[in-house]
């Protein structure tokens, strides 16, 4: 089977999971977050990749909008480039989790305007469109367990790491549960962004064997 990206994109959290070589591998650039739980993270064999901040909050419109394009191409193209050291793009499916239905606002479009021009960035390297996917939130739910009524990150999490899958990642977290857990259970910061795309991958293996998708032809 050929090699699979799944990615939960966001601006300041994206994270993607690689399957290749019956394998998983985790990665992520995210902007925020407590250095004690990027060591945890780092720890759990997760790739913590780091990126540069790129000052967006401007009020000249026009200053803001060169600022925003050149954050978005210095994100796609960090985020190829790191993907491109674990595998062969040309040969990988790649699967987004889309936005939500009935999503709007200024938030939403600079969102998708990114994640376009992540696209158009894997394309450059050589990547298919037609080789790119997106699903749904509601259907990436399904895929982990999660989509009755009320579940949300917190029970896709849980499923995740109670499942008995022979993932690293999970392994850990699931016996070292108190480094990824606040007080009164809730789960820590990006957490759920680095499971969803665990998920984005199990759903694009579930769609593909439904519409009997050979993945050996690219």
């Amino acid at each position: 089977m050929n090699q699979i990206i799944g990615l939960d994109f966001s601006i300041k959290k994206p994270a993607a999971c690689i399957y290749a070589n019956n394998s998983y591998t985790f990665l992520s650039w995210p902007l925020g977050l407590k250095e004690s739980l990027v060591d945890s993270y780092k720890d759990a064999g997760v790739y913590i990749i780091d990126r540069e901040v790129i000052d967006t909050k401007i009020q000249d419109s026009s200053e803001k909008m060169r600022k925003d394009l050149e954050n978005s191409m210095y994100l796609s193209e960090l985020i190829v480039n790191s993907l491109a050291s674990f595998v062969d793009l040309k040969q990988c499916f790649i699967a987004f989790e889309g936005l939500s239905f009935g999503s709007s606002g200024n938030v939403i479009l600079q969102l998708s305007s990114y994640k376009y021009i992540l696209m158009k960035a894997f394309y450059d390297k050589g990547v298919k469109l037609s080789n790119m996917f997106t699903f749904a939130p509601i259907t990436i739910k399904k895929a982990a367990g999660c989509s009755q009524k009320g579940m949300g990150k917190k029970e896709m999490i849980d499923a995740f790491a109670g499942s008995d899958n022979d993932i690293p990642f999970r392994k850990f977290l699931d016996t070292n549960r108190l480094l990824f857990q606040k007080k009164g259970g809730n789960w820590v910061d990006h957490l759920d962004d680095l499971v969803d795309s665990y998920f984005v991958i199990k759903t694009f293996q579930e769609k593909a064997q439904l519409q009997n998708v050979n993945f050996n032809k690219i």
